[in-house]
């Protein structure tokens, strides 16, 4: 049969679409379009099946969009569109029928798509962690970039290397953090390989005790260091965010679900179904903030630690045996073990806070930073001069 097709129509569609070699659902795509275009001006079956055969070995361009409609490949292998084309025998109004109905379907996906990344932007927008509190030393991001550590510094976990930082993670004996690159590089106690940073591009790292876990730029969760109880043996999973306790890790999924692994004596890898917003893996409890803001806690709760107050929070962060989180309000409040007054929360307005093994540390409106709670090696008495990164 001869086939029909608006040459000029089809090379102005390939001149103004973007050069990428076309994959399969590319390939598709491109046979779409010349079915949807079969019945206009006339060009030659020996060209048409050039084109074809051009698609198919992933040379030409994508006349419409490399997104797709989940359906697009599956219904074409199905129908064996391709093969029809190629053989001359192809009904063009069913094949057009179908192109213009997918075409239709790819811009709702579209559409839902960037209706749903707009709904989220707010709620799932990172905060990279400017202040941590570890076990026996503290760190932050300082509003020049760079990470200055206070504290124990025996194993030189406080002695941050130069360069420009976005965020910081202090752990038992080590710290590590993630550079303006996108790298992670970590110093310190080294026991177990957990200072042993992997290479490749990450968006968040967390120091735990004696491993350490990241997020990939693709969302992959990457961990190193003690692997005793699994606790550095990452789920195929893609996530948002992940955070380093003392022998469990926990995750919170593209879809808001969290997901833990390793150590459960306690129940502190049992994480309970909802939606989230962040997660914070303890010693040997984790909690976590909901969608809707209220602080959710499970794990060890000898001393109240898991026992979440009522209220509306930003944020969490898990200790040893006590947390704290920030309200929306900006107030702090703190649950759980107070012997060294690590959960006697000051009033105030703060931007962040950072719970560590039995002392904590927070970030004030203006920038500055203290802490309270156990100050062994001076691991609460941040240096005067400190003002951290602003968090937008």
């Amino acid at each position: 049969m001869k086939f029909t097709i608006h040459i000029l129509v089809l090379s102005s569609l390939i001149l103004s679409s973007p050069s990428v070699r076309a994959s399969v659902s590319d390939t598709d795509a491109y046979i779409a379009a010349l079915a949807h275009l079969l019945e206009q001006k006339t060009i030659g079956d020996a060209e048409l099946v050039h084109m074809l055969e051009a698609a198919e070995d992933g040379k030409i361009a994508n006349p419409i969009c490399p997104a797709r409609a989940e359906t697009s490949v599956e219904h074409f292998v199905a129908n064996n569109a391709l093969e029809e084309l190629l053989q001359g025998e192809v009904d063009a109004v069913r094949v057009a029928s179908w192109a213009e109905v997918n075409i239709k379907e790819q811009d709702r996906v579209r559409k839902k798509r960037k209706q749903t990344q707009e709904e989220t932007k707010e709620l799932w927008k990172e905060t990279p962690t400017i202040l941590s509190a570890g076990y026996r030393h503290s760190c932050a991001v300082t509003i020049n970039s760079s990470v200055r550590c206070w504290g124990y510094n025996a194993d030189h976990e406080c002695d941050a290397p130069p360069g420009v930082f976005v965020s910081v993670s202090a752990g038992g004996g080590h710290t590590c953090g993630v550079k303006v690159d996108d790298t992670v590089v970590c110093w310190g106690d080294n026991w177990a390989g957990r200072a042993s940073a992997p290479s490749g591009v990450f968006r968040s790292v967390s120091a735990g005790y004696y491993h350490t876990c990241g997020v990939k730029v693709d969302g992959t969760a990457v961990c190193w260091g003690l692997n005793a109880y699994g606790e550095a043996s990452a789920p195929s999973e893609v996530f948002r965010s992940v955070s380093a306790g003392k022998s469990h890790t926990c995750g919170v999924k593209t879809d808001g679900t969290v997901v833990c692994w390793g150590d459960n004596e306690y129940g502190e890898a049992s994480a309970p179904s909802g939606v989230f917003r962040s997660v914070s893996a303890g010693h040997s409890h984790t909690c976590g903030v909901k969608t809707d803001g209220t602080a959710v806690c499970w794990g060890y709760n000898a001393y109240g630690q898991a026992s979440a107050p009522s209220g509306v929070f930003r944020s969490v962060s898990a200790g040893r045996y006590h947390t704290c989180g920030v309200k929306v309000d900006d107030t702090v409040v703190c649950w759980g073990d107070n012997w060294t007054g690590q959960a006697s929360a000051p009033s105030g307005v703060f931007r962040s806070v950072s719970a560590g093994d039995e002392h904590t540390c927070f970030v004030k409106g203006d920038g500055a930073v203290d802490c309270w709670g156990d100050n062994l090696s001076g691991k609460s008495s941040p240096p005067k001069d400190l003002i951290v990164l602003k968090q937008e």
